[in-house]
């Protein structure tokens, strides 16, 4: 499901919260190298209810060899020679999403991205690699479910688990590493690097460490642009000590690099509609700055009650919907937003361009969010690795080779960053399993509940490398 369309579907934007609720502390378990209580036996079971996972699935429509769409992505992308030389056809993997409940808002999003991936992925080797993807439904926050997923997945014998919400918050690590699955996660990425979920064995997050990496580019330019405005609290959601311990160390470093006033870390519950108690706390820490790294409803929330309590400061967050824009309105009016996003008002590079102009063709004219573009990225992402293996020799059915292929070139093509004349890129690391390279951007709303209605202000990546104003 692309962004635009959200709003006809009548969904409350709520999967995230729900899920980090339900399963954080579990996922933190099995990062911990523990046990899910959740997963049971590896044997498959259909006895349980969170056990019938299989939501969906997808396949490429046929395409001709030489097709333009082909053409144009070979043009920019290069020639998959591998894959077309020796390319299976059609090619069973998974991927674990909410397909169902409050929150599969979020999951038709990220499938309608890989989804539209799979096909351009199909006319640009040819024909010759069709992802035959099956989908298991997460339900919107059943830990079981999560368990159940990757249980099956492993179970059919796949290779390759496209995953998403930080690896079901640690339920699918057990079982990519039990059954080799080389698992990308391109919608929550590997979280809060360093964290309770780097390294993990065939776990790669597919996005920028959320929320620590977007953090420092926003904070770089608040500096530059406000310099006077040196008190800063921070606002994270309560999901787990790991995860919020992990985010909380690893601003520690930054705020005497840019010499901040630091006035304090609050935690605000998940999932709320009533944020009367946190605003009451960050006016009590009188900041000039606030940092949300709160996501789903709550900012929308969080910024009605700032508004409400009269809390005039600089807001900045880490997670900018349509859906949640929408709820918000003019309460977003004027606050700052940075992360890995998709720049649609400014294509920056060919294939950004590219992958805009042909969604907006078939979909009816509606505009890709930043979920459709990560899924979108990531099939390509699986192929080029395809391609890399077959040319070496290996078996793409071995989720080893995978992951021998990304050590060996852990740089991948994106539609974020880049410019006129080069793709983007996003370079993953080998040791923290995260990207240490990708391009974020920040941006400031006009407060229409209108999501495209922003202001572009900067790029940067990872520790504000390469920051640009725009």
């Amino acid at each position: 499901m692309h962004e635009s369309s959200d709003r006809s579907k009548g969904l409350r934007p709520v999967t995230r919260r729900k899920f980090v609720a339900r399963t954080a502390a579990a996922g933190s378990l099995v990062a911990a190298g523990g046990a899910l209580a959740a997963c049971g036996s590896s044997k498959s079971s259909t006895s349980n209810s969170a056990a019938s996972t299989v939501g969906s699935g997808s396949k490429p429509k046929p395409v001709a060899t030489g097709s333009a769409i082909g053409q144009e992505l070979q043009k920019i992308l290069g020639t998959p020679d591998a894959l077309i030389a020796k390319g299976p056809g059609t090619f069973k993997i998974a991927g674990q999403f909410a397909i169902s409940g409050a929150g599969s808002v979020y999951g038709l999003q990220q499938t309608a991205g890989f989804k539209y991936g799979a096909q351009h992925v199909a006319e640009w080797t040819n024909g010759k690699l069709q992802f035959d993807t099956k989908y298991y439904d997460n339900k919107s926050g059943v830990p079981q479910a999560e368990a159940a997923a990757g249980r099956e997945a492993g179970l059919s014998k796949v290779p390759v688990l496209i995953s998403s919400y930080i690896f079901g918050f640690g339920a699918i690590l057990p079982f990519a590493k039990q059954y080799k699955m080389f698992s990308p996660d391109p919608g929550g990425g590997a979280g809060p690097i360093p964290g309770p979920f780097a390294s993990a064995p065939y776990c790669y997050g597919f996005r920028s460490g959320y929320p620590t990496d977007c953090m420092e580019g926003i904070i770089k330019y608040f500096r530059e642009t406000f310099p006077d405005k040196k008190r800063f609290v921070t606002v994270q959601p309560v999901i787990a000590p790991p995860y919020n311990n992990a985010v909380k160390d690893f601003l520690k470093k930054l705020w005497p690099k840019y010499n901040i006033d630091f006035a304090g870390d609050l935690l605000a519950p998940l999932g709320a509609t009533d944020y009367s108690s946190t605003v009451q706390k960050v006016k009590q820490l009188n900041p000039d700055v606030v940092l949300w790294m709160t996501f789903g409803a709550d900012p929308a929330y969080q910024a009605k009650e700032m508004r409400r309590q009269g809390v005039n400061v600089i807001n900045a967050a880490v997670d900018h919907t349509s859906i949640v824009a929408k709820l918000a309105g003019s309460a977003w009016k004027g606050w700052y937003f940075g992360f890995d996003n998709l720049d649609t008002a400014n294509p920056p590079n060919p294939w950004s361009k590219f992958f805009i102009d042909n969604w907006k063709k078939d979909n009816n004219g509606d505009t890709p969010g930043y979920f459709n573009a990560g899924d979108y990225i990531t099939a390509f992402a699986v192929a080029r690795l395809m391609n890399d293996i077959l040319k070496a020799g290996g078996d793409i059915h071995n989720g080893d080779d995978y992951v021998k292929a990304l050590e060996a070139n852990p740089s991948f093509d994106h539609v974020y960053g880049g410019s006129a004349t080069e793709v983007g890129k996003m370079v993953i690391d080998t040791k923290t399993h995260s990207p240490s390279a990708i391009t974020m951007l920040l941006f400031q709303s006009k407060g229409t509940g209108n999501w495209l209605d922003t202001t572009p202000l900067a790029t940067y990546g990872i520790n504000a490398a390469d920051y640009k104003k725009v």
